[in-house]
């Protein structure tokens, strides 16, 4: 029976068996064993990690995290995105953390072939920034600045793509100058995402980075929470219902991250329970979440 279980595993999500091995703790060739039916070993201990697996995976089913719901909000940093790429242009989508923000600019990559997404991360420098681009291009060069922002240019001058920078705040002004000089070589648009510091970093504190600032054509304000409209149609589309909108607007305080986790969690509360959602879950749940 787990053996026709992980074989219905295998096939549903494309995995090799060196792939399941490790969800399992299991190197690749007692899988490769065990599915046959000849593995010598403990097979008992392989049937327990194979059904809490699949019970994981059948819980997993119920989960709200991953549908890309188009509200207001995320119709308009779409729509910025869509300008950028249009017309080649430099734009900011700006906002505190939470406010949907990486959704919405991945669902934008997603949808266009022609879309490059880069998520940066604390320890960028000029020398990272350069090497995820060519990574992400397919570009092979030497790995000075000077090569790779040479190979960057040449890969998408003339290619009509967009990059997509998310958590561009933590660069620096050095990768900040590399994206703005590759966005006037390669004639691309660039979309710059990240909290509201990236508007300040931009200018600078005296106004000195205008070179940078100048080519910014719009900025898609996210401002401090989500409108109601938004949360409205994130409920009604985890629930199925409008009954508690009210009640998760005021406990989700507008932000977008911690609606999604409510929405997670009191899904997962109601299969467990096998019950309706109800204010008193919505309420057990919140209380659980860090503010």
């Amino acid at each position: 029976m787990s053996i026709e279980l992980l074989k219905a595993h295998i096939e549903a999500t494309g995995m090799s068996q060196k792939q399941v091995g490790s969800q399992l703790g299991y190197s690749a060739s007692v899988i490769n064993q065990y599915l046959k039916g000849t593995y010598g070993g403990d097979v008992k201990s392989i049937d327990k990690a194979v059904a809490e697996l699949t019970q994981r995976q059948a819980s997993k089913s119920t989960d709200v995290s991953s549908e890309f719901i188009a509200t207001p909000t995320a119709k308009r940093t779409l729509e910025s995105c869509g300008f950028a790429h249009a017309m080649n242009d430099m734009q900011l989508v700006i906002g505190d953390a939470g406010l949907g923000k990486t959704m919405a600019l991945k669902e934008y990559a997603a949808r266009h072939s022609n879309v490059v997404m880069l998520e940066v991360d604390p320890t960028f420098s000029a020398k990272v920034l350069l090497t995820e681009l060519c990574n992400l291009l397919g570009v092979t060069t030497g790995r000075n600045n000077n090569a790779m922002m040479t190979a960057v240019i040449e890969k998408l001058k003339g290619s009509d793509r967009l990059l997509i920078v998310d958590e561009a705040e933590l660069l620096t002004l050095n990768s900040l100058e590399i994206l703005r000089r590759i966005h006037d070589k390669a004639g691309i648009g660039i979309v710059l995402a990240g909290m509201p510091r990236l508007r300040a970093n931009l200018r600078g504190a005296r106004g000195q980075y205008k070179q940078i600032y100048s080519r910014i054509g719009m900025v898609h304000d996210l401002k401090m929470r989500l409108p109601a409209t938004d949360i409205a149609m994130l409920c009604e589309a985890a629930l199925g219902t409008n009954a508690f909108n009210e009640r998760l607007e005021k406990v989700s305080g507008g932000n977008a991250r911690r609606l999604n986790k409510l929405l997670r969690g009191i899904n997962r509360l109601a299969v467990i329970n096998k019950a309706p959602v109800t204010v008193e879950m919505i309420d057990r749940f919140a209380d659980m979440l860090i503010d």
